[in-house]
Order: structure tokens, then sequence, then C-alpha cells
């Protein structure tokens, strides 16, 4: 049986804004730093590394957390094992600055994506799509100015952070539970747009659609968006102008 889509799920970093991934590869390429090595450290970095313990809200952003953070950043047996992995010849490990990477990665992305936000704004206006966020997120100390996420939640009908629900992409369990939370008969009736491989193929496994939203073209993850929802959702020339 074929289900149309009636949903639309948006990662938010990377995709409703700009990537932090750009900040990680701007700190890379200054440092000499082999391209794709710090994301890598911390996506393999356990299911109980700092970071991900961050996105699960079981420990604060604070010392402790960027103390932990800068030693997993700069083990020596996680850069042997990349250049092995990589067949690539071990060099002299760098000194990885934490702390000042994860605030450069903030401000990256406090930036919307114009185009993703124009597309969201679009199909809200249809009235055919429930439009939701699927986020790996943080809390911020109080009055921190990157707290206040109140305009990114605005856009969306349902707002699922992983800080608040204790679990993260690419985990299984927070698939399911943003399929119940859509209100979907069938988790092919949702449309997932991520940045990251991992995150999309867990949504594929759970059922979801999905679309990969490459680097520095959202543009086109909107086409597919709209070949794949039948849609115009891109801006408008005058918009772009």
């Amino acid at each position: 049986m074929s289900f149309p889509i009636t949903a639309v799920l948006f990662d938010i970093g990377g995709v409703v804004v700009r990537s932090p991934l750009l900040a990680i590869e701007a700190y890379e390429i200054e440092k000499k730093i082999p391209l794709g090595y710090i994301n890598w450290n911390i996506y393999h970095g356990g299911p109980n590394s700092a970071w991900k313990r961050l996105e699960r809200n079981e420990i604060s952003m604070d010392n402790t957390f960027f103390d932990v953070f800068q030693a997993e950043l700069n083990e020596p047996n996680a850069w042997a094992r990349y250049h092995g992995e990589k067949g690539l010849e071990l060099p002299p490990a760098p000194q990885i600055d934490g702390k000042w990477l994860f605030w450069e990665m903030m401000r990256v992305s406090r930036e919307y994506n114009p185009s993703i936000v124009n597309a969201i704004e679009k199909l809200r206006q249809t009235g055919r799509y429930k439009i939701g966020a699927l986020t790996n997120n943080y809390v911020f100390p109080e009055n921190h100015p990157y707290r206040d996420d109140g305009n990114t939640k605005a856009l969306f009908d349902i707002y699922l952070a992983s800080v608040e629900l204790g679990m993260r992409k690419p985990e299984h369990r927070i698939f399911e539970y943003a399929i119940k939370a859509m209100g979907v008969e069938d988790p092919s009736q949702i449309v997932f747009l991520d940045d990251l491989g991992g995150n999309l193929r867990a949504a594929k496994e759970m059922g979801l659609r999905t679309i990969k939203v490459p680097l520095r073209d959202t543009e086109n993850a909107v086409r597919q968006l709209e070949d794949m929802l039948g849609e115009n959702l891109s801006l408008s020339l005058s918009s772009k102008l």
C-alpha cells in the first residue's frame, strides 16, 4: 500500500541554520588537520562521549564538559585509529582547542538558511503538511544569548529536541518517538531532511523518506523536496536579490 506524504521533518543545524561543520572545516584547514577528522572523532566517540551526553542533557555546558570534550578530541588512540582506517601515515597529533572550537561552531550555526526557511513557510501556507523539527541540541547556560531559540521553534508545528527527550539522532528510539509525534499512519508519510549521513541512514531504516542537505547547497535539497511533494518551494528571484 502506498501512503501519501503528509509530514516534513527538518534537522536544525546544517539544514534550517548554517552547519557547524563549516566551523570545523575552517579550523581543520587552519591547523592542517585532515578534513573530516574532528567530525569523525565526535561521531565515533561512543554513546557516552561528552558531546553525546551534552545532546541528551546528561552533562552541563560547563568546564567539566569542555575538559572532557577537549581530552576526547586529543585522544591519541582516536588519532591513530582514524589514520589507520584511512590508510594514512600517522603524523604527530595536533592540539585541538575544544572550547574555542565549540563556541565557533555555535556562532557559525546561528545564521538561517533562507532557502530552507522559505520552503518551510510555503509548506505551512499550503495547509497540507505537518511540519516538524528533529534536532540534536544543547542547553546553554542561564542568560546566554544562544539559549533563546523561540524564533526557530515558531517555524514548526512540532519541535523535538534531544535535550528534552533524553535521546539523540541517530538512535532509533528518537525516530520512533518522532513518528508517533507527527501523527502519521505510516513512517513513509514523513520526509526527513538532514545533513548527516548517519542520521539519514537511521531514519531510512525506520521507514522515513529522506533527503540529504549538502553542506553548501541547501537549494539542491529544496529542489528534491519540491520534486517529492509536487510543490513550488523555491525562493523567488526578487527574494534572492
